[in-house]
């Protein structure tokens, strides 16, 4: 246990901000008080004291994203000319496997784990505390960095959500998902992602089969109108706005100005790398943007903060047994960290940038940040180097560092071949102790048995594979060595922002974010 003291930017519903507050964090990783408005508690006394030295915000809700593809660098396809229309188009682009779907498989087959540490490194230097987006495959542990969305059982044994990344184009495959919401289960869905008008079938089908309930979180909505918003309000769903990949492979997005009129929930996601920001703290900054784009701003500041702190947070809290996004007493222990250069606080983390996050707490748990802050709590912390800045991050592994992270896939890298045969062998072992278990999970259709092998398979489009799979079945699951991209940087720097610069579906609009670094 240890107290926070500092300005806390509690998010709850009335805005409430303590200039002189703290913030009781109990071994149960919740939080125990949040004073002035609660009484101190017992057992503090020998409590240890940090002095935050900045704006204590609630950890980070990233709800919408790919785990698997987050080394990779942003993608187009040079024979693209004009934005697609539609989710089912670029899957199919003549450069997408080799440069996305390939890379990815043979990373998640050889060194899952690492990648794993690696994007959710990526994201908690932004941070971000919970990220959906889990690959199918090996169930990444609680309690590893940050929280798994779609796997976070929050010390139960209870899964509390389901996910579908693949649109479901019949009812009887959404029967699974319409059963689950029926428990109480939460359902977060990919739906209507691009322009084209007849992508609203797919909200439209959600709808059909009775899951537009406040357990859904529906991704993108990007061909939704005012007659789908309506529907979505009065089912208390909720909907995650991920206008940086919108822009990058539509040139459009999501019409939020009139989700928020007709009083959806709305919340925000980075979505992957190849289409999206770094981390969520970005994405805020391309809502930012947009929002000042607008003929009359949509979002005051505050409530731009809200769609990565209290509005995600609400939508998880409907089937979580715990409060998350905001700081109060017995919501969970997620907060972090920002240094003030601006006097309005919501402003101050829009403003923010990786170099201004100085400190990331998981579950009570101090996972990144100052070293000076750190080492009182969390002693076996390791070095880390974040673009030019020093900062201490707690894997939970004593024999784990960002070294050895950044060692284990860079092995990937120089000697794809080798890691093809690793993976080939591990392939065969899974499937000779569970050949049907196996089929199904290389197909897509249950989670992995992969006991304790960390294997993690796609959740996007992956043309290859689906190929190989009818020719050859299961035997096809392995990846072939392929040219692994250099993995990209933790933090925003200029070649990303000239990789935005050359990409012309925005018409310019996400060129705006290099201005966030002055």
């Amino acid at each position: 246990m240890f107290v926070l003291r500092g300005t806390v930017v509690t998010m709850r519903s009335g805005g409430e901000v303590l200039e002189q507050g703290a913030v009781y964090v109990g071994d149960d990783g919740l939080i125990a008080a949040v004073t002035p408005l609660d009484a101190v508690p017992a057992g503090f006394e020998n409590a240890s004291r940090l002095v935050a030295g900045g704006l204590i915000y609630p950890g980070l809700i990233d709800l919408h994203n790919h785990l698997m593809y987050n080394s990779l660098p942003l993608w187009t396809e040079p024979s693209r000319t004009v934005p697609w229309t539609s989710h089912n188009q670029w899957g199919r682009a003549p450069t997408y496997s080799a440069q996305i779907s390939q890379p990815a498989r043979l990373l998640g087959a050889a060194a899952g784990r690492a990648l794993l540490r690696y994007v959710e490194t990526r994201a908690i230097v932004g941070g971000t505390t919970s990220i959906q987006g889990n690959p199918r495959g090996a169930v990444p542990p609680d309690n590893d960095l940050i929280r798994n969305i779609d796997s976070e059982k929050l010390g139960t044994h209870d899964d509390f959500i389901r996910v579908s990344t693949l649109v479901a184009d019949s009812k009887e495959a959404l029967a699974p998902y319409a059963a689950a919401v029926q428990q109480g289960r939460g359902f977060i869905a990919h739906s209507a992602e691009g322009s084209d008008p007849k992508l609203r079938k797919e909200f439209q089908l959600l709808d059909e089969v009775g899951v537009v309930t406040p357990q859904l979180v529906a991704i993108h909505g990007g061909a939704l109108t005012a007659a789908d918003f309506a529907r979505m309000k009065a089912g208390k769903s909720s909907l995650v706005w991920s206008p940086f990949s919108n822009y990058w492979l539509y040139g459009a997005t999501a019409d939020v100005a009139t989700a928020k009129a007709a009083g959806v929930r709305l919340c925000i996601g980075s979505d992957w790398a190849p289409s999206g920001t770094r981390n969520v703290l970005w994405e805020l900054k391309v809502a930012d943007i947009w929002n000042k784009a607008q003929p009359a701003p949509v979002f005051t500041d505050e409530e731009l903060v809200r769609l990565a702190t209290s509005n995600p947070g609400e939508a998880l809290s409907g089937v979580w047994p715990h409060p998350l996004g905001r700081i109060e007493r017995g919501a969970l222990a997620d907060l972090i960290v920002v240094r003030r250069d601006h006097a309005d606080v919501h402003r101050n983390l829009i403003a923010a940038t990786e170099a201004d996050v100085r400190l990331v707490i998981v579950g009570g748990r101090v996972r990144y940040g100052l070293r000076s802050l750190m080492k009182v709590v969390a002693p076996a912390a390791t070095a880390i180097s974040v673009g030019r800045l020093s900062r201490s991050i707690d894997y939970g592994d004593s024999t784990v560092t960002w070294k050895s992270v950044l060692a284990e896939l860079e092995e990937i890298r120089k000697n794809p071949s080798a890691a093809s045969a690793r993976a080939a062998a591990t392939f065969a072992a899974l499937a000779a102790a569970d050949e049907t278990g196996f089929a199904a999970a290389v197909a897509g259709d249950e989670p992995m048995d992969s006991d304790g092998t960390f294997v993690l398979l796609p959740d996007m489009p992956a043309p290859e594979l689906d190929s190989d799979l009818r020719r050859r079945g299961p035997a096809a699951a392995t990846p072939p060595p392929v040219t692994i991209p250099p993995y990209e940087p933790l933090t925003t720097g200029p070649a990303w922002f000239d990789a935005v610069d050359a990409n012309p579906f925005h018409n310019g609009l996400l060129s705006g974010l290099r201005g966030y670094m002055t």
